[in-house]
């Protein structure tokens, strides 16, 4: 169906370029035309034509533009629209030989670009040849805007028609930087015809060097965009190499991590399955406490890798099953830190690193690594930690058996207010005695899903 539209809408334009062509050919007027500057005219548009500047999506432009005002403004329409027979004709073969289709199209967007151009500077008392300075150049100045509408009006409907690209951004790609320099070109041609006015050939030899110089600022307009954009293609390319190189590096650093955690079940079996279990506690209260989406998230990691500092604790003291000594003790409190730095090396996982470094925090401030009280623990390890605490007093240790249920609630309320937070901990008791957390009572029904699997699960859905 594109293909249909396309083929008509070359077909209606070649159509009208030809009837304009032939109609001013048959009211041209050649008594009033110099033959001398008729072919200097024909000879320079096909020298601007033959040095384009190649734009994007393989078009063109020249300052054979500025020619084919001059034809118009010294001898109107017919001249002009002959000058773009040449155009046409040089174009057909640079920069490169081009199918039919196209020369036929371009040749109807020319002739109908030309002609409208030609009409609109006369329209608005434009004389031929050209009168007075500044009506000759206001009248030049819309009829250039004209000329550049319709040129690209038409050349990027029929891009669209042959492509998948939208007409606005092929506009926009291709000429929304180009008016200030169809203008300049404009003057150039105005200033050409007045040049031959006033002083005859000479004065078009000499009026010959702005053209260049118009002709240059295209090409290297063109030649910086180009080597601009193939720098951002370059840099596209790079930056996603680096951020494949990234990723690969995160699920590695995670990777490392979650075996870490792994290894740790293995070492401390007191914490199997712990994990899991106050995972689902602590996510229950931050649901009843109303906390936010990524808050959510971040309880959900911390409670998973609270612990994970626990990897750097030599295994004797870990597993003693007796009560630590002082010098033991002290070295078991290192394990927030040596968490905290061991997670600060996951750029994903940076955010939980307060959370893994203050979960022994007490609300009093007599809890470690750096003695934090009240607000200053973030209300996630504070959650975390009430969960933590029940988990561990249900549990059954070397030195000690597990706590019930209700004595272990009466020691949660016993501390509240200085080891844990009062409202969590209210909130923590109403959520595992409705059953609301899915977990309560020690580990009744919980199921010990591999921690590894469970951390490598975790960590992507938080990186997504």
């Amino acid at each position: 169906m594109k293909q249909k539209a396309a083929k008509l809408y070359i077909g209606i334009v070649a159509s009208l370029g030809l009837i304009v062509l032939v109609a001013s050919s048959l009211n041209a007027r050649t008594s009033g035309i110099d033959p001398v500057m008729f072919v200097f005219i024909l000879v320079l548009v096909g020298i601007a034509q033959r040095n384009p500047v190649v734009l994007f999506r393989s078009s063109a432009i020249s300052v054979a533009f500025a020619v084919k005002i001059a034809a118009y403004v010294l001898f109107g329409s017919p001249v002009a629209l002959w000058a773009t027979i040449v155009v046409v004709a040089v174009n057909a073969y640079t920069p490169q030989p081009k199918p039919a289709r196209k020369v036929i199209f371009n040749f109807g967007q020319f002739m109908l670009s030309t002609y409208l151009a030609s009409s609109t500077y006369q329209l608005l008392g434009g004389m031929v040849p050209p009168g007075a300075f500044v009506p000759t150049m206001l009248a030049v100045a819309v009829s250039a805007a004209v000329y550049f509408v319709t040129s690209s009006a038409l050349t990027a409907g029929v891009i669209t028609l042959t492509s998948a690209a939208r007409f606005v951004d092929v506009w926009v790609q291709n000429f929304a930087w180009m008016p200030v320099n169809y203008l300049a070109t404009a003057v150039n041609g105005a200033a050409l015809a007045l040049a031959y006015q006033s002083l005859g050939v000479i004065g078009v030899i000499v009026f010959v060097l702005p053209l260049g110089i118009a002709w240059y600022s295209f090409k290297l307009y063109m030649m910086k965009s180009t080597q601009l954009r193939e720098r951002n293609r370059e840099l596209v390319s790079m930056n996603e190499s680096l951020q494949r190189t990234s990723e690969r590096l995160e699920t590695s650093h995670v990777s490392v991590i979650a075996a870490l955690l792994g290894s740790l079940a293995a070492k401390d079996r007191s914490t199997d399955g712990r994990s899991a279990v106050s995972m689902q506690h602590a996510l229950a209260v931050a649901k009843a406490l109303g906390l936010g989406q990524d808050e959510i998230a971040a309880v959900n990691l911390g409670a998973l890798f609270h612990d994970i500092g626990k990897i750097g604790i030599p295994e004797h003291i870990l597993r003693k099953p007796s009560a630590l000594t002082d010098e033991e003790w002290a070295e078991m409190k290192t394990h927030p830190i040596i968490g905290a730095n061991l997670i600060g090396e996951v750029p994903n996982l940076e955010r939980i690193r307060p959370i893994v470094l203050a979960h022994h925090e007490h609300y009093d401030g007599s809890g470690y690594p750096n003695g934090l009280k009240g607000d200053e623990i973030p209300l996630a390890a504070q959650i975390i930690s009430v969960a933590d605490t029940y988990e561990a007093m249900t549990s059954t240790r070397p030195y000690r058996a597990a706590l019930g249920h209700d004595e272990a609630v009466a020691e949660l309320r016993r501390v509240a207010g200085s080891q844990l937070n009062p409202i969590v901990v209210e909130a923590f008791i109403r959520q595992i005695e409705t059953g609301a957390s899915g977990a309560a009572h020690a580990h009744d029904g919980v199921e010990h899903v591999h921690v590894l699997d469970r951390a490598m699960e975790v960590v992507r859905l938080s990186m997504n």
